[in-house]
């Protein structure tokens, strides 16, 4: 969870960075067009920040239209259940860390084994670090914690409406399942529909490859139990 929250705090800051909703021209315009959405032309040679655009445009519209929204509620609880799920990492870190101080404590240990366990120990103390609870203003942090869980429901309940309407295959993601075929069929309709071009041709394969390419993703087994109820349970809720 801990990475799940660092990853959303990086798109938070990319999204932040670069606002495209009221725009009718995103990227430097210097840059090559590589594409439009909804009316806003698109400037640059990355292939990631044109997909970047094109699904935050077009997925923003979708929520809006299917009546997506976040409560503080299911923020509260977003963020009760990262907090739990940290600690007992925290209390896994602490229990690993006193293991290999104890282990190296002990005599008789060969020169490789000691730099092993050294070694393992350092990388233990700096998970640790890492998990530590946030210092600062209080305010502060529950702004930023909501921010992070405002993100994060809000992208599990507009891959969840996808799911539910095309319905596919769905695969393993650092910020939660993602319904892959759901999004390619998505973006098909929509680029039929005019939505959105790709107006760099050089771009259209890199572009797409995300979505065709299965080797590059991990799929819950297709038709499965588990496949079937990953998007029907908020993973923040408790059982």
């Amino acid at each position: 969870m801990q990475a799940l929250a660092v990853g959303l705090v990086s798109w938070l800051l990319v999204a932040e960075a670069a606002p495209v909703a009221a725009q009718e021209s995103y990227g430097d315009p210097n840059a090559p067009v590589a594409g439009k959405v909804l009316g806003t032309v698109i400037h640059t040679q990355d292939v990631e920040e044109l997909r970047y655009v094109i699904l935050r445009q077009l997925t923003d519209r979708y929520a809006n239209a299917k009546g997506i929204t976040v409560t503080q509620v299911e923020k509260d609880a977003y963020v009760k259940h990262v907090q739990a799920s940290l600690q007992q990492d925290r209390e896994r870190h602490a229990t690993r860390r006193d293991e290999l101080t104890r282990k190296l404590a002990a005599s008789g240990l060969s020169e490789a084994e000691r730099k092993s366990l050294a070694a393992e120990l350092d990388t233990v103390n700096q998970g640790i670090a890492a998990l530590a609870e946030p210092t600062g203003n209080p305010e502060e942090i529950k702004a930023a914690r909501d921010q992070v869980a405002a993100a994060f429901i809000r992208q599990w309940k507009i891959n969840r409406a996808l799911y539910e309407q095309y319905g596919g295959r769905v695969i393993y993601q650092q910020g939660g399942p993602e319904p892959l075929d759901a999004y390619r069929n998505f973006l098909k309709q929509r680029q039929a529909q005019g939505d959105f071009t790709i107006m760099n041709k050089d771009l259209e394969a890199a572009f797409w490859r995300y979505y065709v390419t299965d080797a590059i993703h991990s799929f819950y087994p297709p038709g499965s139990k588990e496949e079937a109820q990953v998007l029907q349970r908020p993973p923040w809720l408790s059982d």
